[in-house]
């Protein structure tokens, strides 16, 4: 493979990678090798990621942030997810394992905030099959990838589609798995959370071994954590009391967590009398018998705000003391990388990811008008009476979501000559998730009941459970071949280009049970999807060094798909080093992403969606302030004519070093998003038919203007949308008589967040500084080593944020954690430690919930044990 000579280029790059994100405990070696300025010694050039050109250092203008796994045994983390998930750049959080719905095993990052789909993750450098769960996109599920086998993560948030194609819009996280390895390895880890009894656990296995010409490894892995229950944590538990005193308590105005879908009944004995707190034949609903407070019944609620002031009492249902808020997990992933040398320059390679990921959720029971028997206990008037019931005796409905993932890559490599060297590989990539929920609500079951006079109770209950199933696939196989031409010196170096040709089919279905698609389920829904496409991509790329301090590289890329079009995408960067110990960097591009196969060819689900027609109370003189919500029969299709969304980068950054060991660094970011692809709702869709009065299409309107059915779905929008950010890091090395000490502090500013305020009319807000979309997200951390006892401390914090409706001001959060430990050589390493060591809450809003599980944490503290071991 290739060498060459380790420079002094080199080892400024050795010390910014230090100080910029790779945690190399070696400390001291590696300041040794920065010190020996004027040896010459063979380095193997290596990929970077961002561009597809070996060499020996980075001279791409693009800046690269790496994660490696000693970061993120540092950081406490688990999984690929959390260690993403507190990066800075994962600005506004990212999709987590939240219970109930058939994606609930899936976990995403989203750079920049710009949305999972706008972020390209790779493995190996290689495209690999997105969750078929997640719309039938490129969105990788990141549960998938084994956490023991990541050798580091590198991560460019910029655009990059000028050498991947598709879905790099906002950037590329380029998962490394350890390759080479040689000798054996166990790891073992306990952590128990102080919230509740839930507990996390964890094993890992690596082997690997070496020969003249080869190599291979191995390794196996599993973990599992505990669901987290609504009812375990205070602001998501159901809640319920008198809060203003009238001696009543006031549903939905003084409750949370708690449904009217008890056990309600229509009062057969209503005499039309005025409001009476006391007679109950003066209330129009009624709870049943015995409607007391047993954690899940809860006791009589005033039904002013359900049924309209006046109306009488209901019997409520905690349904949040029930359900789960987060899914628990289960997870076997193994993996295995060879090398085999079949001449000295030609090399086979061959790497596969085998993983298995169960899932589970759960909801309450489900909930239904329907009518209680006579029979009933809970039903005190000897007749069937209609009322709003949660069906406890079915059971509460649990989700079980399978997911199996299959990715192999095996190739060929090598060297032509002195200046050409290859690589072509075959990828075959396949995922299956399968999605079981039980205790569902069956509607047909209903019916069979009334028509068939349906009286026993056990059988009548039995009549009414259904299960559904989501049967989802997604299949990637790609053919790909590359040359690079290593073409003539320059006075900076090497001018470097590299040409691909890449093929790839991509096949999805996500298939609901007929009875859920129909709408005959209660508490299920969705639709099915079915389609493939094929692309085919030419591309090439180059760097020009043209004087030791300026280096230029350009990258373009052209994408044919079959069911959308084209879609080329060029790059353009320059790399600055004139001033000793300062780089700067700069890159424009042009990107794009492909409409995810569900949005293009997903079959047509009913839906009655809440919404206000502004337009047609102006048909009927009735003012804006008049006009009263309600549902419409909402159709919610696909949109075949979908374009590519396309975007626009440009990046701006300087780091300079200094004192030898440290490095300070700042960076500007700019994406801009056209033809955006956006869900539609009904309510956007009759904004439009006002702001055009009337000449919305997918509203259709009778004689007398009022709305018969909407049409909505998923279309490319107006306006352009522009996400801006500044990065800012600083670390460095402290070496002292009583131990060395490594400080690295990262911080994301968010300048702009645009979206658009009405949909189709083009004018746009910046969101930045909202709750929700905090302008600071930063986090740092110590760790100390002194023979071998260690210490670490880390902190993830993002900023005050402001409603931006009511103004409302919320704080700062901030998460510590932090583990001590000691290596005992041959024997092993033990650690201790606790994420989240001051076990703070999420973010609460104003009437005390979670202000957004994707970006704030609820798993509270969790205290941990690990033991590794190396032989």
């Amino acid at each position: 493979m290739k060498t060459a000579p380790l420079t002094k280029a080199i080892r400024n790059a050795i010390s910014a990678s230090v100080l910029a994100g790779v945690a190399l405990p070696a400390f001291a070696q590696e300041v040794e090798v920065v010190e020996q300025e004027q040896e010459q010694v063979q380095v193997e050039e290596i990929f970077v990621t961002g561009s597809r050109i070996q060499r020996s250092t980075n001279t791409d203008s693009q800046e690269i942030i790496t994660i490696s796994a000693d970061d993120m045994k540092i950081s406490g983390d688990i999984s690929v997810a959390d260690a993403l998930r507190s990066s800075t750049l994962n600005s506004l959080g990212s999709f987590r394992e939240s219970s109930g719905s058939s994606a609930q095993s899936n976990a995403t990052v989203d750079l920049r905030g710009a949305g999972a789909g706008r972020t390209l993750v790779l493995i190996n450098g290689r495209r690999t099959v997105g969750s078929p769960s997640l719309g039938g996109g490129g969105t990788v599920n990141l549960n998938m990838i084994p956490f023991s086998a990541v050798d580091r993560l590198e991560i460019i948030a910029d655009g990059a589609s000028a050498v991947y194609g598709s879905d790099a819009v906002a950037g590329v996280v380029n998962v490394i798995l350890k390759t080479d390895y040689e000798g054996m390895k166990f790891n073992a880890r306990y952590g128990d959370r102080s919230e509740d009894d839930g507990v996390e656990k964890s094993f890992s296995f690596l082997t690997g071994a070496k020969g003249d010409r080869g190599s291979v490894t191995f390794g196996l892995e599993y973990d599992s954590r505990d669901p987290v229950f609504d009812k375990d944590r205070e602001y998501t538990a159901a809640r319920y009391s008198d809060m203003d005193g009238d001696g009543y308590i006031t549903g939905y105005a003084e409750t949370a967590g708690v449904s009217f879908y008890g056990y309600t009944l229509l009062n057969p004995d209503y005499n039309g009398q005025a409001f009476d707190p006391m007679d109950r034949d003066t209330w129009e609903v009624t709870p049943g018998s015995n409607c007391v407070d047993d954690g899940s019944f809860v006791g009589e609620m005033k039904a002013d705000l359900v049924f309209g002031p006046d109306t009488g009492f209901y019997c409520g249902y905690a349904y949040a003391n029930v359900s789960a808020n987060r899914a628990g997990s289960e997870r076997i992933n193994s993996w295995v990388s060879s090398t085999f040398e079949l001449t000295d320059n030609v090399e086979l390679f061959a790497d596969a990811v085998i993983a298995q990921n169960e899932s589970f959720g759960r909801y309450a029971p489900p909930a239904a008008p329907g009518a209680a028997l006579a029979s009933d206990p809970k039903n005190p008037y000897g007749q069937a009476v209609n009322g709003y019931f949660r069906w406890v005796d079915i059971g509460t409905r649990d989700n079980t979501v399978t997911d199996t993932l299959t990715d192999i890559n095996m190739g060929l490599r090598g060297d032509l000559n002195d200046s050409l060297s290859y690589e072509a590989y075959y990828t075959y990539s396949d995922y299956k998730s399968v999605s079981v929920g039980t205790y569902y609500l069956s509607y047909g079951g209903f019916e069979y009941n009334i028509n068939y006079n349906i009286t026993d109770y056990d059988q009548y209950v039995a009549n009414l459970k259904a299960t559904t199933l989501n049967d989802d696939t997604m299949n990637l196989q790609k053919m790909f071949v590359g040359l690079q031409w290593d073409m003539f010196e320059m006075a900076g170096g090497m001018a470097s280009s590299y040409f691909a040709a890449e093929t790839f089919e991509v096949s999805y279905a996500a298939i609901v049970d007929g009875q859920s698609e129909a709408g005959l389920v209660g508490g299920s829904a969705g639709n099915s999807a079915e389609g493939a496409r094929d692309v085919s991509a030419i591309s090439a790329e180059a760097i020009f060094p043209l004087t030791d301090w300026l280096d230029i590289d350009a990258a373009v890329r052209y994408d044919d798909y079959s069911d959308f079009g084209s879609a080329v995408s060029p790059r353009l960067g320059a790399t600055f080093s004139m001033i000793p110990d300062l780089t700067i960097k700069a890159s424009y591009g042009e990107g794009f992403r492909a409409p995810d196969l569900s949005d293009l060819y997903g079959v047509t689900s009913f839906s009655a969606e809440t919404a206000t027609d502004y337009y047609g109370c102006q048909l009927n003189g009735i003012s804006e302030a008049d006009c009263n919500s309600r549902q419409f029969d909402t159709y919610i299709g696909s949109n075949p004519d979908l374009d590519a969304e396309t975007s626009k980068t440009f990046s701006l950054g300087a780091s300079y070093n200094f004192f030898d060991a440290w490095n300070v660094g700042v960076n500007y970011f700019n994406l801009s998003i056209s033809d955006s692809i956006e869900y539609v709702s009904a309510q956007d869709m009759l904004d439009v038919d006002y702001y055009s009065q009337g000449g919305n299409p997918a509203v259709m309107r009778s004689a007398n203007g009022r709305v018969d059915e909407i049409s909505a779905g998923y279309q490319n929008a107006v306006g352009d949308l522009t996400r801006e950010a500044v990065d800012f890091s600083l670390g460095g090395l402290v070496e002292t008589g009583f131990g060395m000490f490594e400080i690295r502090g990262n911080s994301s500013y968010y300048l702009t967040y645009e979206y658009e305020q009405d949909f189709g009319q083009g004018n746009v807000a910046n969101a930045a500084g909202d709750l929700g979309f905090p302008e600071w997200r930063s986090n740092g951390f110590i760790q100390w080593t002194l023979g071998g006892v260690f210490a670490s401390w880390n902190v993830d914090y993002i900023g005050e944020s402001e409603d931006a409706i009511n103004g409302t001001e919320y704080d700062a959060w901030m998460v510590h954690n932090a583990s001590v430990g000691y290596s005992f050589n041959d024997y092993g390493t033990v650690k201790v430690g606790a994420n989240n060591i001051l076990n703070e809450d999420p973010l609460l809003d104003q009437f005390g919930e979670q202000a957004d599980e994707y970006m704030y944490d609820n798993t509270g503290r969790v205290i941990f044990v690990e033991y590794s071991i190396e032989l």
